[in-house]
């Protein structure tokens, strides 16, 4: 062999060892990646060319909004886009962060990211505008506006609620806040909003002075849609009108009857039932006002007349800041929205300029915790420098060894080193036992884990072991569980598991039990495996697959740990449980109990994803671990 050959063919040996250690996809690093706002105008088309002063300084002001959030948001994993809008009382900027594909579809001619249509999230900075609040139609004729605006945590989720009081952050802390359907941060003159709470008499007379109003809007309602002038369209249009008239006479005795009940509170601020009355809220015997054992209750608020003039002006009456809350289960896209509009939007700055600018004369907008927000960003480019370089761990592995990770690369509490997992849910991370030696990954519920760095395929005879550990003395009757994929089928750009088409699935479920069901027909730990095929051979009743139970009484709410190990050789499967055989492929069932027909794995199948998933039943307590995952030529 000649220098210049035997340089070559080390080159080549040097370059296949690279290629065959596998990276993340350019669609798995979206979620960390930094990419900011679109460069393209085609969403900010709302404004109307002017010459007027007061219009120009008002589109000067929503100016200054896009470059104050731009300072304190870079969209993480989404893609930022402006709409400038200036209506006759409010004007704002409607900001949205887009998901975004390097799929071709959703990228430029230059391979650049486009927004993808119907998916993205609104978030917004306003002059004059109550986010989140619902006009009262029959209070609105005078001039001045009626709105019910629903108090702290109307519209949340249950297990956010707790989460949603936006006074914890320190730049929020001081200014008016409301944590409904948005979140929402009001600044205005003296934390004093121009609109005040209305009261039961306000609400009661208004809706008797306005119901002339509303009666002629329903005839002319009426009127548009029997515009006919033969007999039996004027005797039709007649006898709706008699009936409209009939129906608000009650409305009228009903207002009457409201004010007489509750002539000792008219004083009181008017809560109210409905989001959204109408005058058919005072038909009946149902109070407008009583608030049942569970039912929400909406205050109603109003902006005077004289106000309304003044939100014309270029001097904003009030400024509001409004978003959804998030949090780390969104994914990073969202939660880094949510950081930015809560940590680093500067609310003092703001508050400052309008309504106390000698404060922040000669000063230039900087973002709030401007060094926390930098270290954020610098720390996604880390990632995303350091998943384009992927390092693998250069211990020596034993022989016939194919792959092992023990988690002590990766950091306590941070994510695991070469492990992919999607930006949302419960996230997995590593963490330390007590009691139990090296690190952990505590598995996060429903978001499935698989290593990053793993050549694929796997040798067609294997064995794959791993530990488990479940958090003990539940009383529930299963603890942790922790489901196994192992799939033929190469997993989709994004990373996520393939099942249609033609190839091979492993199932199992490792489920603890508790040990006060050992002596009952209720004890619930169990191995549960199952074998798919495409196509399938071991079909029966038109239901494909092999499945098999195995009743595991090694790991329970006082057996906490365990070593699960899957091998396939030959064809065959079997899963062992603390090193003993538990479970052959050759005594799996057809679905109805039918005998097995190919009593494995199809020949030649070798696998190219392996998922583990937390499937634990109540996985916000009890929480399920794994480490000292090894995969062994067989």
């Amino acid at each position: 062999m000649t220098q210049k050959t035997s340089a070559a063919l080390f080159t080549f040996i040097i370059l296949l060892s690279l290629q065959s250690i596998a990276q993340l996809t350019p669609e798995q690093r979206i979620p960390d990646s930094v990419i900011g706002w679109w460069d393209n105008n085609r969403f900010d088309n709302a404004l109307k060319p002017t010459t007027d002063p007061i219009q120009k300084k008002r589109v000067d002001i929503t100016n200054l909004f896009v470059d104050w959030v731009k300072k304190s948001y870079t969209p993480i994993g989404g893609l930022g886009t402006v709409t400038r809008i200036n209506n006759s009382v409010s004007f704002g900027v409607k900001f949205l962060v887009w998901n975004v594909s390097h799929d071709k579809e959703w990228t430029d001619e230059k391979g650049r990211f486009k927004p993808i249509p119907e998916e993205n999230t609104p978030f917004g900075v306003w002059c004059n505008l109550v986010p989140a609040s619902y006009k009262v139609p029959f209070l609105n004729y005078n001039g001045d506006s009626y709105f019910t605006w629903p108090t702290d945590g109307y519209g949340a989720n249950a297990n956010d609620k707790k989460d949603l009081d936006l006074k914890k952050f320190p730049s929020i802390s001081k200014y008016v806040t409301r944590s409904n359907e948005s979140q929402i941060v009001l600044l205005a003159p003296n934390n004093k909003p121009p609109f005040v709470e209305v009261t039961i008499g306000e609400y009661l007379n208004g809706a008797f002075a306005g119901i002339d109003k509303e009666l002629q809007k329903k005839k002319d309602d009426i009127l548009d849609q029997n515009k006919g002038t033969d007999e039996a369209t004027v005797k039709r249009r007649e006898s709706f009108y008699a009936y409209q008239e009939t129906e608000f006479d009650r409305f009228r005795k009903g207002i009457r009857k409201w004010l007489d009940v509750y002539k000792d509170h008219l004083n009181d601020p008017a809560l109210v039932n409905h989001l959204q009355p109408t005058i058919n809220d005072f038909y009946g015997d149902i109070d407008p006002f009583k608030k049942g054992v569970s039912d929400p209750v909406y205050p109603v608020y109003k902006i005077t007349k004289e106000v309304l003039e003044k939100c014309k002006t270029d001097k904003p009456q009030w400024i509001v800041a409004y978003f959804y809350y998030q949090n780390k289960e969104k994914g990073n896209q969202l939660y880094e929205m949510y950081r930015s509009m809560t940590e680093n939007l500067n609310y003092d700055y703001i508050y400052n300029y309008f309504f106390d600018p000698e404060k922040v004369k000669g000063k230039a907008y900087t973002a709030a915790n401007e060094d926390q927000l930098k270290a954020r960003l610098d720390n996604y480019r880390k990632k995303i420098v350091a998943a384009l370089n992927p390092v693998a761990n250069t211990a020596a592995l034993p022989a016939n060894t194919f792959f092992a990770d023990d988690f002590s690369s990766g950091n306590e509490g941070g994510e695991p080193v070469n492990w992919f997992f999607r930006k949302y849910g419960k996230h997995a991370f590593v963490t330390t036992i007590k009691n139990q030696p090296g690190k952990w990954l505590q598995l996060g519920y429903n978001t499935p884990v698989n290593p990053s760095l793993l050549k694929k395929p796997i040798p067609e005879n294997f064995t794959l072991e791993y530990d488990l550990i479940t958090d003990g003395d539940f009383d529930s009757r299963t603890g942790g569980a922790v489901s196994l994929s192992l799939n033929t089928r190469p997993a989709t750009a994004d990373g996520t598991e393939v099942n249609g088409g033609n190839g091979t699935k492993i199932s199992m479920d490792v489920i603890s039990g508790n040990e006060r069901d050992y002596d009952n027909n209720n004890y619930r730990g169990v191995v549960r495996i199952r074998i798919n095929s495409t196509p399938e051979v071991n079909t029966e009743n038109y239901s494909g697959g092999l499945v098999y139970e195995y009743p595991l009484r090694e790991f329970t709410n006082k057996k906490t740990k365990i070593h699960v190990a899957v091998t396939v050789k030959n064809n065959v499967l079997t899963v062992f449980i603390n090193n003993k055989a538990v479970a052959v492929s050759t005594d799996f069932k057809m679905t109805y109990g039918g005998k097995c027909i190919s009593c494995g794995v199809p020949a030649g199948t070798k696998f190219n994803t392996i998922f583990w998933s937390n499937s634990t039943n109540d996985a916000d307590t009890i929480k399920v671990y794994m480490s000292n995952v090894k995969i062994k030529k067989e």
